[in-house]
């Protein structure tokens, strides 16, 4: 068996029962963040998020993590109850978890390098772990593990390594040193100091817990327990904390860009003064409707509009406006759509609605309109003529002229009130 090589965080018999319900709550903790991370990868990827790949390797290593520490604790077990036949499958899993754990973290690391790798070269990656991984079970003396003896002592457990193991765990320790500089290079290059700090924080505590572990093997105690299972559930905490942050800033970035793009759509639909659609909107969603949909065309025209701005000047005319609009849009429902058609004429798309039910939108509407008052405005008097069409023309600008006819026959018979179109002949 080489000297120097230790089986990370496998403990010794020398350990107090205390030192296992620590190392319980750790193996509660890393199971616990390998649940919430794969909650985590799964909304990412629903979410089509650039980030996944980065949260889908980081969770795989985190799952191997949680099977790593879990072996640690299976092992003590068995110490503590004297099955000692039952240790060597632990001991393999938790050397194999060890395995597959730097395999995803090499496949961490060449995604944050650059996320459209080809999915094929970190399959290789994985592929060459898993068979790494499955040597560990192969008993030969030139293998890493030569049999299922083992031996205890107060320092630790020791396998019975073949001469491949020396190679084997020095290569790993190499390539775990590589895969964690450049990973803390690039996180040193993201913007935020506190991610930073919290990557370096795990990233130091991993190590110095390794090293603590490799003294064990030495025989140089200087804490009473194996410290690389408390150690790699500090780094996952550490670590889940740093991407939580991250993605809380992404997610901030991402509503203040859904906003800026929300706003820009309102300005190119939106009309500036009254709040409403505008006509080009309007127009668009009527020339999206089915052939057979349902519907009718409100045609609004407010009653001396122009004596507004006479009397009262433009501001006032520009509250009434905007008060009409109000007062249109606490009468709609969800469906319909309202648009302000151009100076003080309104359109509204009143969906699947008839005849029968044009006439208590418009009853609403006037008496909303006629309870209007804007302050400077004494004696104001809001009314308007309507008009109503049924789609019923297999084109909604014939239907809109109808409206627009019944709108004229209401101004003619007296104002403030309701006109139908006729229903179209043949």
């Amino acid at each position: 068996m080489p000297n120097g090589i230790l089986v990370a965080s496998l403990t010794g018999s020398g350990v107090d029962t205390w030192t296992l319900w620590l190392k319980i709550m750790a193996t509660g903790a890393t199971a616990t963040l390998s649940t919430l991370m794969v909650v985590f990868t799964w909304a990412l990827y629903r979410n089509r998020d650039r980030e996944a790949p980065v949260a889908l390797h980081f969770t795989i290593a985190n799952m191997a993590a949680t099977v790593y520490v879990s072996g640690d604790i299976a092992v003590r077990i068995c110490l503590l109850e004297g099955t000692l036949e039952s240790v060597m499958l632990p001991y393999r899993l938790s050397l194999a978890a060890v395995v597959i754990a730097l395999a995803a973290l090499i496949c961490l690391q060449q995604v944050l390098r650059r996320r459209q790798i080809p999915g094929p070269r970190l399959a290789v990656v994985y592929a060459v772990g898993a068979g790494l991984a499955v040597l560990l079970w192969v008993r030969h003396p030139a293998m890493i593990i030569a049999s299922d003896r083992f031996t205890t002592s107060d320092v630790g457990v020791f396998a019975d390594y073949g001469s491949a193991a020396t190679l084997f765990f020095v290569a790993c320790l190499l390539l775990f040193a590589i895969t964690a500089y450049r990973i803390l290079r690039r996180a040193h290059r993201a913007d935020g100091t506190l991610v930073w700090r919290m990557t370096v924080f795990g990233f130091s505590v991993f190590f110095l817990a390794g090293v603590h572990d490799t003294f064990r093997e030495l025989g140089v105690e200087l804490l009473p327990f194996s410290a690389l299972t408390l150690g790699c559930a500090l780094f996952q905490i550490g670590a889940f904390a740093a991407m939580a942050i991250h993605y809380s800033r992404t997610l901030h970035e991402r509503t203040h860009h859904d906003h800026q793009l929300r706003r820009l759509a309102d300005k190119a639909t939106r009309d500036p003064l009254s709040g409403l659609f505008n006509r080009a909107y309007l127009e668009n969603r009527l020339d999206s409707l089915a052939a057979a949909a349902k519907g009718g065309l409100l045609f609004v025209d407010l009653d001396h509009f122009k004596a507004v701005n006479d009397r009262f000047g433009h501001d006032h005319g520009d509250r009434l406006i905007l008060a009409v609009a109000e007062q249109i849009r606490q009468s709609m429902r969800d469906e319909d759509i309202a648009c302000r058609w151009g100076g003080d004429e309104f359109v509204i798309f009143l969906a699947e609605a008839g005849v029968t039910a044009a006439q208590p939108v418009a009853d609403r509407l006037l008496r909303a309109f006629a309870a209007i008052q804007l302050p400077g405005a004494v004696g104001l008097d809001v009314s308007a003529s309507m008009g109503f069409a049924e789609l019923a023309d297999g084109d909604w600008r014939i239907t809109l002229q109808r409206a627009d006819q019944a709108l004229y026959r209401a101004k003619a018979g007296g104002r403030n009130r309701l006109a139908v179109a006729r229903p179209v002949s043949g």
